[in-house]
This record gives C-alpha cells, sequence and structure tokens, in this order.
C-alpha cells in the first residue's frame, strides 16, 4: 500500500523558504522565561494518535521549560510563523521521502523555520514526537509510574535535522505487566497485542478477534464437555484410548474440520474488526496418534504436518468470507518442526515459541541440542511464510522474582529474529505482575531494540540505571552486574548446561551459579542502596526495594527448602517473610511465578504470613 508523506508549504510555494534559511545552529522551540514563538500545528480534522501527539509535546515541553506551546488546527486563515508540524495538514503538500515509513516509521526535518514530524496517522506522527522528546528533551518513560522530565532553559533541535526511522519489526510485543500500561507502552514504541493501546496511541493493530487469542484454543473451539461423551473420535487418540481430559483434536477428522470451520467463522462475524484469529493447540502434548493422523504426520516428517493441512483448509473458508483475516497457529512443542511437503496458505501466520530453549546464552549460540533444533526450524519456518511470528520467552515463569540474568543475550536474540525474517516478536516475561527480577529494566530494553536491535547495549543500561534508582544506582549495578557475571562463569564452565524458565531459586543449578554468598552480598549492596537514596523523591526507595525483593526472595526460599517439618523458622525467616509480606502489599500486583504454575504463588503467600508469625509452614513444591 503506498502512502503520502507531506513537507510544510506555509504558503502558496515552497520557494517561501529561500527567504527564511536561519544560520547553522538550532531552532529553539521553547525556551524559558520567553512567550512561546513556535505552535504546535496539525489537521484540524487530525486522527486520535495526531490530536494526542500534539498534547504529549505540549505537556512535555510545559514541563521542561515551563513554556506553554499553543496548539493550532490548519482550519485557521493563515499557519504559523514558526510551526512544529504534525503530520498532514492543508498546509503541507506530499512528498518522497525515500522509504517506507508504515504505520510507525516517522521523518524527523527542519525545514526553514519549522520542523517537521513527518508520518502515518497511524502511530508515525506519535513516534516521531516521542523520538523529539526522548532524544533532545532528555525525557524518559523508565515505567508507568516513573518518567523523567528534565527542566530545561530551553527547548531545541539542530536546524539541520534529517533522521528518518522505521522499526525492525512491525509488531513489537514485550508482555510484561508494565508494559500493558497503553500509555508507557506507546511512549517506548511498543504496539503489541497486550499493550493496552488505545485509539490515542493508534488502536490495537494486532488484536485477535473473536475470542480467539494467539494461544491454545482448541477447547474453546471443540469443547469436550460438550462434544466428548458423544463423539470420542473427535478427540486425540493416545495410547490406544481417546483423550477427554488433556487432549488435542483429531485433525483428520472431517467432522472435527467442519465443526471447528463453523465456529471460527461464527467467532469472526461477531468480531469482524480483527485482523487475527487464533487456532491452535492446547497446552501440553498429547497430540493424536490415530492412523489417518500418524500416516500425515509421519509423510510431513513433523506433527505440524496434520496442524497446517488442518488450518489451511480454516484458512480457505475464512478467506472465501473473510478477505484480508489472517488465522495463525502455534509452532510450539511438538508442533515445532516444519513440515516437509505442505506449504502454508498466504492467510496462515505460524508462532514459532522458543519454550524448551537454553537461554542462558543467545539462541543461535548455546550449544543445548533444543536451541540447535529451534535455530533449524526457524530457519524452515522462515522459507514458508513472509509473516513469521515468534513467541520467545524471557523470564524464570516458575520463579519471577529469580533475577535471571539474560540482559546480555536479549539483543542479540532480537538480533538473530530480525535477520531471520521476523515480522510479529513476541518476548514474554512476568505478564501477571510487575517487579520480576529486574523486569522494569528487561522490559524496557527489549522495547528499544525491538525499534532498533542495533542501539548499543551501553548506554542503554548505564541510562536505565541512573534514571531509574538515582543515587542507589552503583549499588544496583554492581548486583547486576556480579550477577550476570557468575551466570555467565557458571555456564563457559560447562557448556551443556542449561538456563531454563523453570529453574527454582533453591534448586541445585541455581545454587551453584548464584550462590548463598552472592545472595548475602547482594542484600547487603541492596541495603547500601536503600539507604542512598534516603531523602530522595520516595519514587527512587521504592524502586530499589521491588528490586531487593528478588534477593530476599531467593534467600528465604533457600532457607524455607532446608527448614525441617513441623520446625519454628528462625528469626531472620521470620522477618524475611514480614519484610516481603509488606512488599507484596505495598506494590499490590506482585506475582511470584506465572499463571500457569499460578498453583504455587497462593500457597507460597499463605506459608510466608505462618512464617511471619513464627509459625511453622510446609514450603509449596
Amino acid at each position: 500500500m503506498s502512502r503520502k508523506y507531506f513537507m510544510f508549504l506555509a504558503a502558496a510555494s515552497v520557494a517561501v523558504f529561500a527567504t527564511c534559511v536561519m544560520a547553522a545552529g538550532t531552532l529553539d522551540l521553547a525556551v524559558r522565561g520567553r512567550a512561546p514563538e513556535y505552535a504546535i500545528l496539525r489537521a484540524a480534522d487530525a486522527s486520535p494518535s495526531v490530536v494526542y501527539a500534539a498534547e504529549e509535546l505540549r505537556e512535555h515541553v510545559r514541563l521542561m521549560t515551563d513554556v506553554e506551546l499553543p496548539i493550532m488546527t490548519d482550519d485557521q486563515p493563515q499557519p504559523p510563523a514558526k510551526a512544529i508540524v504534525l503530520g498532514r495538514t492543508k498546509y503541507t503538500i506530499p512528498v518522497n521521502v525515500q522509504q517506507e515509513l508504515g504505520d510507525d516509521g516517522f521523518y524527523l526535518k527542519t525545514r526553514g523555520p519549522h520542523l517537521l514530524v513527518v508520518g502515518s496517522d497511524v502511530r508515525g506522527v506519535l513516534y516521531g514526537v516521542y523520538e523529539l522528546l526522548e532524544r533532545f528533551g532528555g525525557c524518559r518513560w523508565y515505567a508507568s509510574w516513573h518518567t523523567v522530565v528534565p527542566k530545561r532553559d530551553a527547548f531545541s533541535v539542530p536546524d539541520d535535522l534529517s533522521d528518518i526511522q522505521r522499526p525492525a519489526f512491525p509488531c513489537r510485543d514485550a508482555l510484561w505487566f508494565d508494559c500493558r500500561n497503553g500509555d508507557f507502552a506507546a511512549r517506548n514504541r511498543g504496539n503489541g497485542i497486550g499493550h493496552g493501546q488505545q485509539e490515542r496511541h493508534g488502536g490495537n493493530t494486532w488484536r485477535f478477534g473473536g475470542g480467539l487469542g494467539n494461544c491454545h484454543t482448541f477447547n474453546t473451539l471443540l469443547p469436550p464437555e460438550k462434544y466428548f461423551d458423544a463423539h470420542p473420535e473427535y478427540f486425540s487418540l493416545v495410547k490406544g484410548r481417546r483423550l477427554k481430559e488433556r487432549t488435542q483434536l483429531c485433525l483428520t477428522n472431517p467432522d472435527v474440520l467442519r465443526i471447528v470451520t463453523s465456529n471460527v467463522l461464527a467467532r469472526i462475524r461477531k468480531d469482524p474488526d480483527a485482523k487475527f484469529y487464533g487456532v491452535s493447540q492446547n497446552d501440553w502434548y498429547n497430540f493424536c496418534t490415530c492412523t489417518n493422523c500418524a500416516a500425515v504426520d509421519a509423510e510431513e516428517g513433523s506433527h505440524a504436518g496434520t496442524m497446517i493441512r488442518f488450518v489451511n483448509a480454516i484458512a480457505e473458508a475464512v478467506e472465501r468470507e473473510f478477505p484480508g483475516k489472517c488465522i495463525e497457529t502455534l509452532a510450539y512443542q511438538y508442533t515445532r518442526k516444519p513440515p516437509k511437503k505442505t506449504k502454508l496458505r498466504h492467510n496462515v501466520i505460524p508462532c514459532l515459541c522458543s519454550i524448551e530453549c537454553d537461554f542462558s546464552r543467545p539462541l543461535d549460540k548455546s550449544p543445548y541440542a533444543q536451541n540447535v533444533s529451534f535455530v533449524k526450524d526457524l530457519e524452515g519456518w522462515n522459507k514458508l511464510t513472509d509473516w513469521l511470528y515468534v513467541w520467545d520467552y524471557t523470564t524464570d515463569f516458575l520463579c519471577y522474582p529469580h533475577p535471571f540474568p539474560n540482559v546480555y543475550t536479549l539483543q542479540e536474540n532480537v538480533k538473530f529474529f530480525r535477520d531471520h525474517g521476523v515480522k510479529m516478536l513476541f518476548e514474554q516475561g512476568g505478564c501477571q505482575g510487575r517487579h520480576a527480577g529486574f523486569a522494569e529494566l528487561k522490559a524496557w530494553l527489549l522495547l528499544k531494540w525491538m525499534w532498533n536491535p542495533e542501539l548499543p547495549a551501553e548506554p542503554l543500561i548505564a541510562d536505565f540505571f541512573n534514571g531509574y534508582y538515582g543515587k542507589g544506582a552503583p549499588f544496583v549495578r554492581a548486583v547486576f552486574d556480579e550477577a550476570h557475571r557468575r551466570e555467565a562463569a557458571y555456564f563457559k564452565a560447562n557448556p551443556s548446561r542449561r538456563l531454563s524458565i523453570y529453574q527454582h531459586v533453591a534448586s541445585k543449578e541455581c545454587r551453584e551459579s548464584l550462590d548463598d554468598e552472592f545472595v548475602a552480598w547482594a542484600q547487603a549492596q541492596m541495603k547500601k542502596a536503600v539507604e542512598a537514596v534516603a531523602g530522595d523523591p520516595p519514587v527512587y526507595s521504592y524502586n530499589v526495594r521491588m528490586t531487593a525483593l528478588s534477593f530476599d526472595y531467593m534467600r528465604l526460599e533457600r532457607l524455607w527448602s532446608e527448614l525441617p517439618p513441623n520446625t519454628a523458622p528462625s528469626p531472620e525467616m521470620q522477618r524475611l517473610a514480614q519484610s516481603l509480606l509488606a512488599r507484596l502489599d505495598e506494590a499490590k500486583d506482585i506475582r511470584i511465578s506465572n499463571s500457569t504454575v499460578n498453583r504455587r504463588h497462593v500457597p507460597i503467600v499463605r506459608g510466608w504470613r505462618k512464617l511471619a508469625k513464627g509459625e511453622y509452614a510446609a514450603r509449596p513444591k
């Protein structure tokens, strides 16, 4: 789809700019103590995101300089003499930007006394405004509760500014809890499924409709409680019997295809405004091994054979009634390997998942067998589609507070995905609650790198630590660096080791890589960080204390794992339990583990409450 981008005229002819070219230097858009000379100009019929971009620019400039720039619309008789022009207006003309900007890309250009923010009405103009505020205003949005807007004497840009940016991935989804805040996600250019995108953020372009999300929809489309008793043949045959519990579908049964197709179409009819609809396996194994399914899978060399043939047939029916809609399915666990023979229809999107992999090293650098096969599978799927979707994992789902020292692998993985044709990238972190191990840092970095994977890790990491922790930054950074140093040494010593997303902090592996000596030292460093921010704005104390939760949690879990039955906890355990519970109450939205293993969260917290009272509690498995 071709798009038009716009340059500012400010008169009937572009020649007007020949008389208003300024000397080399800066455009001072707002100067403290001086009446505003610039206006923010947008179209009278601007999209919600462009309207919001104007408001965001005005508010942040006011906070920076105490100057409130007026917002003008193009239904005025004359344009302002000096303008920050947001997107198309009646005073602008189409211009060739030399490359497709898409929904999210932007072009920042000074032209005479004017600053142009060129981009789409979807999100391009909004993202261009955030780039201005971040790069030239020093604004940072480290968390939904922690924005930094420096006080400045002037907000200025170079008068020869010319910068074109577009994202590495059209869909950038960092599924961390705080990214569900639409304002925070948009300010850091996240546009994913779970980012709480409202109309002012450009809307949820990547929404999955009809209640058919991006994973595990078989039981929704063909519920065993409704169909199994009368038709067990609809469900997977495993070890000679059809399963009702933890089942999959018999994908070669024509009645299953008919019913599921009918249900998919019915759901699209009820919710036709989305583009994506998921048809995918349940979250366990138990694929069907009946004669017909087994024959197809053998022919295809993969259990994705039956899956892709099934999904292709549904996608064909969907396209007849709903051209332009896409059916997404998982390449997950037993379907991760691509089929040898069957090609994907153009409206089928495979979502490749890295759940079994080692995350201590970049996915394509680890010698772990699952990593080697994952890379091969990704290369295979990339040959079958122009719209590869990847679901990657970035935290410890069993123990969210685990520091999980993987930050230096994140950037390399994002680069790897970009270089292998991935268009939709879903980086799942601690999404049920805030303050998982270095959660806010990882979310912020992932959003940066999904936009531009080439941004150097430093000074980004230093920027975050200094801005998020204030005077506590040196102590927290020391802990971060030591955790990563120890983890790297542990895996270098034995390349066959694996950092799993289900590693308990009291496990042998975790005790070897981040031992008790380290945990005690980290606790002491975090205490110094708390002391360093005393008297500073409360947000810094909060950020430090919530990060320190990781190491107090590790200490308590290890002590608890060694507590003999029916023995009262030590004073240290009692104190740690009390402190952890206080932080859970303060933050409200902390979760100890992923919802798929949430049976642990409630009993763990219940156990802490007993330990806090000095009573014995059995540690949940």
